[in-house]
């Protein structure tokens, strides 16, 4: 089979097209899980009682479900429950009418915020014992430590592994379709249903994704700099 440029172009543009609703859904699960992935990391670095043996296995558990079922998942039980739910509280709503992004949003800031948690544990690890301990001799609480010490040091080192799980989550989106939600790749996919070019909307879709991560890794490079900056000029 020839390849077709033209229609690569074609795929191309309704791949692009859908380029803000894959970012704004891989954005909002990646604010939701550093929320969240930051909550999980305090608790078990510092040991917080019950909470910290909860989250431990919780991190373990997801770890180790692939993204996909999370999905399924998410989206069977929401079939299950949510017009009995609906009925109960009174509200007309149903399922068929419910916005299926959200579904996606919220396996995927399950997802970011395991990775997050583990990222931000490891940052916090690199903060050298003998400041948290000087914090708390001069009597600082334990909030302060956290975002007077803690925070400004770690968080620079986390951007690289942050950057990481945003194109992860990006890509992770193309799953989402799954769930009835048209991203880049389902509306590649859509323009094949009348001659069947895969190939020319893989391709598509690959240099959208491409150009979406490159981007990605452009404005995290640039906050790298200007946390490092910012570090630097605080310790002078």
């Amino acid at each position: 089979m020839n390849f077709s440029f033209s229609f690569m172009l074609i795929a191309l543009r309704a791949a692009a097209s859908k380029i803000p609703i894959t970012i704004a859904l891989a954005f909002i699960s990646l604010v939701i899980g550093v929320a969240f992935g930051l909550l999980i990391a305090l608790a078990r670095f510092f040991n917080v009682r019950i909470l910290a043996f909860i989250f431990r296995w919780l991190v373990t558990v997801v770890k180790g479900i692939p993204v996909v079922l999370l999905l399924l998942v998410f989206y069977v039980v929401c079939a299950s429950v949510y017009d009995p739910f609906m009925t109960v509280l009174g509200f007309p709503f149903t399922f068929k009418n419910l916005n299926k992004a959200i579904i996606a949003v919220a396996a995927l800031s399950v997802y970011s915020s395991i990775g997050l948690s583990e990222a931000f544990r490891g940052s916090l690890a690199s903060v050298k014992k003998g400041q948290y301990d000087a914090g708390f001799a001069a009597g600082l609480t334990s909030f302060q430590v956290i975002t007077r010490i803690a925070l400004p040091q770690a968080i620079p080192v986390s951007l690289p592994i942050v950057c990481n799980i945003f194109i992860a989550l990006t890509k992770a989106v193309a799953l989402s379709s799954m769930v009835a939600v048209v991203d880049v790749m389902g509306a590649a996919v859509i323009t094949v249903t009348s001659n069947y070019r895969f190939l020319e909307a893989y391709v598509a879709a690959a240099i959208v994704y491409w150009g979406i991560c490159l981007a990605i890794e452009s404005v995290f490079a640039a906050l790298e700099k200007i946390s490092a900056r910012a570090v630097r000029d605080t310790s002078l």
